[in-house]
């Protein structure tokens, strides 16, 4: 039985849990479990494990406290399936607050020792980037994080830092600096900057031919968010948000529904410049400056228990590929792969059944994936489009054939069991007519050819609270 029907039948197990008293508790630990078959008509589907343990220390002095936030990721493999361990951005902290501050308010040090994939630049995690700026260390990346809060402003810094490996045998440390704020023009609109920079090292394939060219990144993000009545929580679609490193905390934070309207628009905009290697000049010794960019737009609407929900948002190829610089590493696009953005698009809404604690939704999405012509990349002779849907994730289409538009239907559920378990889940399906698999043509030569449009997959995350 695969994990996705084991956790369903743990799902209709579990009983309506007792609303524990409101207590601020010095420990907080959790453990959840995310189980997803993708495509229920084919082998294979994914099952992982995370644990956290949120503690924090009385007053240590008027105003002072620490704090530590440990997750990491549980998974097994190999053939003694021994556990492995991955860090999911655990941190220590030191918060201030003098007296007449308001609860919301202080002066925080974090220090992030083993990965910093929590500090980033965006805020809508499709669009979102900088979360590991080094990507060919060889172990951690930490960082340090100064943030301070006030009632209508706030600003942060932050060091990321990593040992880099060079291609002749070296290595070197290097540095990103992140730096930003936010600003309350208004008790409604809130306007937030960020910016970072950093080098990644020497570029490999330059240095492999004896030239010296660093890898070179800077970019800002700009948003603006308007917001009337109390907070919206986010919508509940399990694949938006996967690779996020607060997934397991975002659909289990008690929401609020409390009687009448609450709404938010959210603008933003990201604009990245990279310095990467120019295929198109040889021997390979030139940079060329790459830009990148990314925009999103998201609206959420509450009214008693009914909340819409929409998101649109549009990404560069090069800037899906921020982390690890296209097919050929490090190198910029070819001008003639002629590059298009994904465009994507989707609209949900829930109602919360407050008696049961359930939470019924559904969800329609429709994204035109980023493509890029095959002939700019693999010769003049290929006639093909490559589709680009995630870093590295590359497929061919069949030759002549242009990229078309996905549909996305998802039925989802979010069921609170007081303060001590959540479930959610989801139901869904998909019509991608760019989906192809490779077949022998009458020479004997494997080609892509379109295979069956329709898939239907299902997710379950479960989490315990203690």
């Amino acid at each position: 039985m695969s994990p996705v029907l084991l956790s369903l039948s743990l799902f209709f197990t579990l009983g309506q849990a007792p609303e524990s008293p409101p207590a601020e508790r010095p420990f907080q630990a959790r453990l959840s479990f995310l189980a997803g078959d993708e495509d229920v008509d084919t082998a294979g589907s994914s099952a992982l494990w995370n644990a956290a343990l949120d503690a924090h220390t009385p007053e240590l002095t008027s105003g002072l406290r620490a704090e530590a936030a440990l997750s990491f990721f549980l998974s097994s493999s190999g053939a003694s399936r021994g556990a492995t361990f991955v860090d999911n951005g655990s941190a220590f902290r030191l918060r201030y607050r003098p007296s007449s501050w308001a609860a919301d308010e202080g002066l925080a040090l974090g220090v992030y020792p083993l990965s910093s994939i929590r500090l980033y630049l965006g805020s809508t995690y499709p669009v979102t980037w900088g979360r590991e700026a080094f990507p060919r260390r060889p172990g951690n990346e930490p960082a340090l994080e100064l943030r301070l809060a006030r009632r209508q402003w706030g600003v942060f810094a932050a060091l990321k830092s990593a040992v880099v490996n060079e291609v002749l045998g070296d290595s070197g440390r290097y540095y990103a600096l992140l730096a930003g704020g936010f600003v309350d023009v208004s008790p409604q609109l809130q306007l937030e900057l960020k910016g970072m920079s950093w080098n990644q090292g020497e570029n490999p394939t330059a240095a492999a031919s004896g030239a010296e060219l660093p890898m070179t990144m800077r970019g800002a993000s700009l948003r603006a968010l308007w917001h009337h009545g109390e907070p919206i929580g986010s919508n509940v679609d399990l694949s938006l948000y996967r690779g996020d490193p607060v997934f397991f905390e975002r659909f289990f934070t008690a929401g609020t529904y409390s009687a009448g309207f609450a709404a938010s628009v959210s603008l933003e905009g990201s604009l990245v410049s990279q310095d990467l290697l120019d295929p198109e000049v040889w021997p390979a010794q030139r940079r060329r400056t790459q830009s990148a960019s990314a925009a999103a737009l998201e609206v959420r609407v509450r009214h008693d228990f009914l909340r819409v929900y929409g998101l649109a948002y549009y990404r560069t190829p090069s800037f899906i590929q921020l982390d690890a610089p296209w097919v050929f590493p490090n190198e910029a696009f070819r001008r003639s792969a002629e590059p298009r953005a994904e465009v994507s698009g989707s609209l949900g809404a829930d109602y919360h059944l407050e008696r049961w604690g359930l939470t019924p939704g559904f969800l329609a999405r429709l994204t035109l994936p980023a493509v890029l012509n095959a002939g700019g990349l693999l010769g003049p002779s290929q006639s093909n489009h490559l589709l680009l849907r995630g870093p590295h994730q590359i497929s061919v289409l069949p030759a002549g054939e242009d990229r078309m538009t996905v549909l996305t239907l998802k039925a989802t559920t979010r069921w609170d069991l007081g303060s001590l378990a959540g479930v959610v889940a989801e139901i869904s399906y998909s019509n991608d007519p760019n989906k192809v698999e490779f077949v022998d043509d009458e020479n004997g030569v494997a080609v892509p050819v379109f295979k069956d449009a329709s898939t239907f997959g299902a997710t379950v995350m479960l989490q315990a609270r203690y």
